[in-house]
């Protein structure tokens, strides 16, 4: 991605509005995710329900999960997402949310926030940490997709800039270690995997 004319920063779910249908159609086919799907669905426990922060239309991630059988709740601030992810599984619970404004009762076994948490500003990012932390089980396992060093990229998507943000590496050690995540696993430019920066860590409460 390259530096690009700036757009919408705050709220990039109001880009997913005007862009969603085409991301739908564009976004790439394979699950290149799987082995680290496949490692959550290998810790998860009988009867566990997995957490989608950022779900879109819920294609790969949510339907990876759905076709092994785990029940999962698709989040998207975005309407039009919503409104796809509904479509394309009309049995699954979903839930027109900021991930940001997030305050279940419910906890849950796993929290995947795939190529989602990267689009929100690297002020908003410490603070989802506390909201991870208490949307898990103890022992759960979190997800999440960043980018190595502290920074904003802008990259065109549909006709449309779509903002992404990082913290640097040694910070989101620190955010997880203080919210009392241990990191299992994290993997920089993975090139299995899109070349995805992959950070998995579990919950555990002291």
């Amino acid at each position: 991605m390259i530096q690009m004319e700036k757009g919408e920063r705050k709220n990039v779910y109001k880009v997913y509005n005007k862009i969603g249908r085409w991301f739908a159609e564009n976004r790439y086919a394979d699950s290149v995710e799987k082995a680290y799907l496949n490692e959550i669905i290998q810790k998860l426990p009988q009867d566990a329900k997995v957490l989608d922060l950022g779900c879109g239309d819920g294609k790969p991630i949510l339907e990876y999960f759905i076709n092994h059988h785990v029940n999962v709740l698709g989040v998207d601030a975005s309407e039009q997402m919503i409104e796809l992810a509904k479509i394309n599984f009309p049995s699954t619970s979903f839930l027109l949310k900021d991930m940001r404004e997030l305050e279940l009762v419910e906890k849950f076994d796993a929290i995947i926030a795939w190529h989602s948490f990267f689009h929100l500003p690297a002020d908003d990012q410490p603070d989802m940490f506390r909201i991870f932390r208490q949307h898990l089980k103890p022992n759960g396992i979190l997800l999440f997709t960043s980018g190595t060093e502290r920074g904003e990229v802008w990259g065109m998507n549909g006709g449309e800039n779509l903002f992404h943000a990082s913290l640097d590496t040694t910070e989101y050690q620190t955010l997880l270690q203080s919210n009392q995540f241990k990191v299992l696993k994290h993997k920089i430019n993975d090139p299995d995997c899109g070349g995805a920066n992959v950070w998995m860590a579990q919950y555990k409460p002291r």
